[in-house]
């Protein structure tokens, strides 16, 4: 059993799993799993802690303790967790990107632009667009502030993209289950603000390089850097290359997993999904706890019980052969 903790709200990731594989999972809130005194015969993976209240994340660092000394696996410390302004500072400070982060409310200047502004934990768009110079700065600043995005919460953030060809970005991922690296597909777009993706915009060989992407994953090595550097074992981490040299943007504890194995009238892309498939089941596979001998085996004594004990045996089974919940429809595809 593999249990997936998000914020009730972000539950729809990882549902589709229900659906398309026979993975023993089971997406659950952290309002159910914190109330419980002892925790689940499961591994436990800790997701969505950028997007909760610092006392929360202390709640949810004290299971994760109880779950460890249980005997259970979990997966991304809360308490090792790094934000968004932390990851990218470690990064630059650790040379594995070379542009920086600056917290709104210090006092430091950027040293490159342009920059732009992110808020922290936030995972939409940036607030601003990017500002050449320190006057532009400034008026972005005040402009965000009186949209209500507060200044504690926002950060500034050097550029660092590249065109892959003339008027084409392109953001790759690398997935981390446990020990496992995998590479991912990539997203194509018109500009640096690459999110959704355009369609139509690549070319059969970006399709050839991303399926080698996938099957090599080169980047692999260096993305476990930024991992490790962000105290995150279950996550997505997306980058970009400059100068042929991944920079790490931000990394999602909660990414939305889809298994589609076929793409549109793309059948390169198809065989990309298809690998992906293969690998993330696998490697989801290695991380599931299986205690010594089946403890299912005992449904058989329960069943027993129920002829004898029909109303308290009723409750055991129904605990142990629960209903799985049902399917969102999928996000939007990326390209």
């Amino acid at each position: 059993m593999i249990l997936i903790i998000t914020t009730p709200e972000h539950r729809y990731t990882h549902l589709n799993l229900y659906r398309d594989t026979a993975l023993d999972i089971e997406v659950a809130s952290y309002d159910d799993v914190l109330k419980r005194r002892t925790p689940r015969r499961a591994t436990h993976v800790f997701t969505d802690l950028d997007r909760l209240p610092s006392w929360r994340v202390h709640e949810a660092a004290l299971m994760y303790r109880k779950v460890r000394d249980a005997g259970f696996r979990a997966l991304n410390d809360p308490a090792c967790f790094l934000g968004r302004f932390g990851l990218l500072r470690g990064l630059n400070r650790a040379g594995i990107n070379d542009f920086d982060a600056y917290r709104v409310d210090g006092i430091e200047a950027p040293r490159i632009w342009p920059v732009f502004l992110r808020l922290e934990g936030d995972h939409h768009a940036p607030v601003s667009g990017l500002l050449e110079d320190q006057a532009s700065l400034n008026r972005a600043l005040q402009k965000a502030i009186e949209r209500g995005a507060p200044r504690s919460a926002l950060l500034i953030i050097e550029y660092a993209a590249e065109p892959v060809r003339s008027g084409l970005y392109r953001k790759l991922s690398v997935f981390r289950v446990g020990d496992r690296m995998l590479g991912y597909t990539c997203v194509h777009d018109d500009n640096w603000l690459v999110k959704y993706g355009t369609s139509g915009i690549a070319t059969a060989d970006l399709y050839d390089e991303e399926y080698r992407l996938i099957a090599e994953n080169p980047f692999g090595a260096a993305a476990k850097k930024a991992f490790d550097l962000a105290g995150i074992e279950y996550g997505r981490v997306d980058f970009g290359l400059v100068g042929g040299k991944p920079q790490f943007y931000e990394i999602n504890s909660n990414p939305y997993v889809s298994l589609e194995p076929k793409a549109p009238n793309n059948e390169r892309r198809s065989a990309s999904l298809k690998l992906f498939r293969t690998n993330y089941i696998e490697a989801v596979k290695g991380i599931d706890f299986a205690p010594r001998g089946s403890w299912r085996v005992k449904s058989s004594v329960a069943a027993r019980r129920a002829e004898l004990f029909p109303g308290r045996a009723s409750r055991v089974l129904t605990r142990v052969f629960r209903a799985r919940p049902g399917t969102p429809s999928a996000e939007r595809v990326t390209t």
